[in-house]
């Protein structure tokens, strides 16, 4: 549903834009803060792949406890929703967790294609047909569906 993006030096909305296939208005209606400073992060729509869904936070909510829910760690939640480890969740807030419907990883500095290609255990062409773009910069979310090619005929 929604992906991360690291800003760019140069990077406009424009062209931000038309690197995720979106709109300036969208990406200014789903970022309430808009940081174009380079090396920033922004939340950009994804490819729908349904990787993620949108939760909405309940009363009691707590990061630790949603990560359990959707078995995922709770520094793979943070970076996915641009929090820290103390923030507060508000009722009706709306934070993106995995479906469990494909793979993904996080990227960290130091990363090379290979090692996330092992990762995934593929090849590079196929990585690709599903991410639009691999900049390996720390955090960037990759996404892996090893029956994609089966879901797409």
């Amino acid at each position: 549903m929604y992906s991360i993006y690291q800003v760019m030096f140069g990077d406009t909305l424009e062209s931000i834009a038309n690197k995720t296939n979106t709109t300036v208005d969208k990406l200014r209606e789903i970022n309430s803060v808009l940081n174009l400073d380079n090396g920033s992060y922004i939340i950009v729509p994804a490819n729908s792949d349904d990787t993620f869904t949108m939760y909405i936070v309940k009363s009691g909510d707590n990061l630790y406890g949603i990560a359990r829910n959707y078995n995922i760690s709770v520094d793979d939640l943070v970076t996915l929703n641009g929090l820290n480890k103390n923030d507060y969740l508000y009722p009706n807030q709306e934070i993106m967790v995995p479906t469990g419907k494909s793979n993904y990883y996080i990227t960290k500095d130091g990363d090379t294609i290979d090692k996330v290609l092992m990762n995934f255990n593929t090849d590079f062409d196929e990585l690709k047909k599903q991410n639009r773009n691999l900049y390996l910069a720390s955090d960037q979310i990759i996404t892996f569906r090893d029956n994609f090619m089966n879901n797409n005929i």
